[in-house]
């Protein structure tokens, strides 16, 4: 679920956040799947096959999400994501407001082999700060950490947790059709680094979509400059 929760972030943030994405995760065709299941909540076989058909209805669908440039180099280079955020202004004249990095551990770049990423972390951190970027990484948790919960602070992967100014883990559970997503770091807010105080979220796997809960305050996706004083989460109330 961490890349369908990416994109449901994203999708999110709207058209006027101009937004980079490096999927070396996955290649184009199954993010345009999973990016028409979600904005169409049709299911994934079906979106596969309108993608694949290169139906006009799926063009349509997926020119809400022009605000993004992809890149899907399988291994990318930090020189690579340089060159693209300049490709990036080049063409919209402007750096990405919001990066996206799907995942870190396919990023080619010494330590990456031995999953030390503190160097890295640091190299992304001056990157954010060249291009005025809002830099988000998508990276695994050990596998040793319980389940059941999201995993705490210490289940981070090869030293990157020291480095970013804020860490959510993710725990899904698709009988219930939710996810649990834990502030395990936030410099700037509230934070429980063994990941014990969480919120859950809707989830559908399915059709590749995450909301907030109906019946709930919402936590996420109502928070941050865009959204009104009065209408913000506060997150010191239980």
């Amino acid at each position: 679920m961490k890349t369908v929760f990416m994109l449901n972030v994203v999708r999110k943030m709207g058209t006027e956040v101009p937004t980079l994405y490096h999927s070396s995760d996955s290649d184009d065709f199954t993010m345009a799947s999973r990016t028409l299941s979600m904005l169409t909540g049709n299911s994934s076989d079906s979106t596969e096959a309108d993608v694949m058909d290169q139906k006009q209805s799926a063009y349509d669908a997926l020119k809400m999400m022009d605000h993004i440039r992809w890149s899907f180099k399988s291994s990318p280079t930090l020189d690579h994501m340089k060159r693209e955020a300049e490709a990036f202004r080049e063409i919209k004249g402007e750096y990405p407001h919001h990066t996206v990095i799907d995942i870190m551990m396919d990023i080619d770049y010494e330590g990456a082999g031995e999953q030390n990423y503190w160097a890295l972390m640091a190299e992304l951190k001056d990157m954010a700060r060249d291009q005025q970027t809002a830099i988000t990484v998508v990276h695994h948790t050990s596998e040793s950490a319980k389940g059941g919960s999201p995993p705490p602070r210490s289940a981070i992967m090869g030293k990157a947790n020291q480095l970013p100014t804020l860490i959510l883990t993710l725990w899904g559970d698709a009988y219930a059709g939710t996810l649990d997503i834990a502030t395990v770091k936030n410099r700037f807010g509230p934070q429980d680094a063994m990941g014990r105080k969480f919120f859950s979220m809707m989830a559908d796997p399915a059709i590749c979509l995450v909301e907030e809960m109906e019946q709930r305050p919402p936590h996420l996706f109502r928070d941050g400059p865009y959204v009104a004083e009065e209408d913000k989460v506060r997150w010191d109330d239980e």
